[in-house]
């Protein structure tokens, strides 16, 4: 058997800097899921060890299996007492494994769809458009099961163009609201929810320009070179424009925060320091002052991406704690994921659902009436468990507006 080289491939501070202390694993949903070394952190990362050291090539089934069964909810990240960067290994190595095995058969072929699609406005228009029409016509029952609470909305929303409102007094300047891939064709209502929030504290909400995607699904699914490009365009189309880019999915707006470190330039660091979430633009106080009642009992569930990449789990919820009438639960294991993963529970079905059953299990303990979550992979799994999902932007501003 021949022996692998070594391979420069990994940040080798990065691999030195974890000192295999296991305080990760308490954090990772894998590992609590499986109890297995090789679905936790530190097992990933001596795995990689052993892919830089020539121990073993990248593409060993069981290197393959340990890598790409990670969720990249990044927990582990902010437990480390080493400050190991696993995120970003995470995708040097799954950038790898798909340059030396790319997806084949009809897992190959699906993918390929999704990401043609999701750089295609327009077909993922017509993909709501015909899930809406599945349920207005009471055939998505033939639906695949992780299809069918894809899209709760009615026809005519998908259909309905947008409308700018008016900013309130007193005007702080043009919002540009990043509209997406899968929020622009599944979720439009959030985002005329959005823009109804920015304009009743004073923004401007502008839908243009509107690149197609951020490229974070890419990047996760170790297309590197196509998510340098979508990100390199989305910085491109806001070009030429000043004031706040305004991300209503968290993992889109953790992806769009770390432009800079993906790509190394000052334009991506200056532009992902535009990137903001609406608890960053709105104050508790605003809501709390100026708002009306919402008389709901929910349950608040922060994406991964908002709490281990943006850190602003803790910022989101008091917002939507502010809204009068409004009582806000949190579930037990708050901070765990619920396995939804952007593709994450297509591609890895058993730990998605494992995840799945430990977040509504929790859920259920709460009594709440329904589910806040702002990230549409999120609201798409935990709706799966026939739970009411209700994105940030919906409650505010059914709070902040006549």
């Amino acid at each position: 058997m021949t022996q692998p080289e070594p391979m420069s491939m990994f940040d080798a501070d990065q691999l030195a800097a974890c000192v295999q202390c296991g305080f990760c694993l308490s954090s990772c949903p894998t590992y609590e899921a499986t109890h297995l070394e090789e679905q936790g952190p530190r097992g990933r990362i001596l795995a990689m060890r052993l892919v830089e050291e020539g121990e073993l090539p990248i593409d060993d089934p069981d290197v393959v299996d340990s890598l790409e069964t990670c969720v990249q909810c990044r927990a582990c990240e902010t437990v480390c007492p080493s400050l190991v960067q696993f995120g970003s290994l995470m995708e040097t190595a799954r950038a790898e494994i798909t340059e030396r095995q790319p997806p084949r058969g009809p897992e190959g072929l699906a993918q390929r769809l999704l990401f043609f699609a999701l750089v295609r406005r327009s077909l993922l228009r017509v993909g709501g458009i015909l899930l809406a029409l599945a349920q207005a016509l009471r055939v998505d029952r033939l639906l695949p099961a992780r299809l069918r609470p894809a899209q709760r909305v009615a026809l005519a929303d998908t259909l309905r163009r947008y409308r700018l409102p008016p900013p309130g007094a007193p005007v702080r300047g043009d919002a540009f609201l990043f509209r997406g891939c899968v929020m622009d064709g599944l979720f439009r209502d959030v985002h005329r929810a959005t823009a109804q929030v920015l304009a009743a504290v004073g923004y401007r909400p502008r839908f243009e320009p509107a690149p197609p995607c951020c490229g974070a699904l890419s990047a996760h699914a170790g297309r590197e070179s196509e998510a340098h490009a979508l990100a390199e365009a989305t910085i491109a189309a806001y070009a030429g424009t000043t004031g706040p880019v305004l991300v209503n999915s968290a993992g889109c707006g953790g992806a769009m925060k770390e432009y800079g470190k993906l790509l190394g330039t000052e334009e991506a660091r200056a532009f992902s320091d535009r990137v903001k979430d609406l608890s960053e633009l709105v104050t508790p106080e605003e809501v709390a002052a100026r708002g009306g009642e919402v008389p709901l009992t929910l349950a608040y569930q922060a994406p991964c991406h908002l709490r281990n990449v943006q850190g602003l789990a803790e910022q989101a919820r008091d917002l939507v704690a502010a809204i009068p009438g409004l009582t806000l639960l949190e579930p037990d294991d708050e901070q765990q994921c619920c396995g939804s993963g952007g593709i994450y529970s297509y591609l890895q079905p058993a730990l998605g659902d494992a995840m799945l059953a430990r977040k509504d299990a929790s859920l259920q303990r709460t009594g709440a009436q329904g589910v806040v979550s702002g990230n549409p992979g999120c609201a798409m799994q935990i709706a799966r468990e026939g739970w009411e999902i209700h994105h940030p932007a919906q409650l505010l501003a059914r709070s902040l507006t006549p």
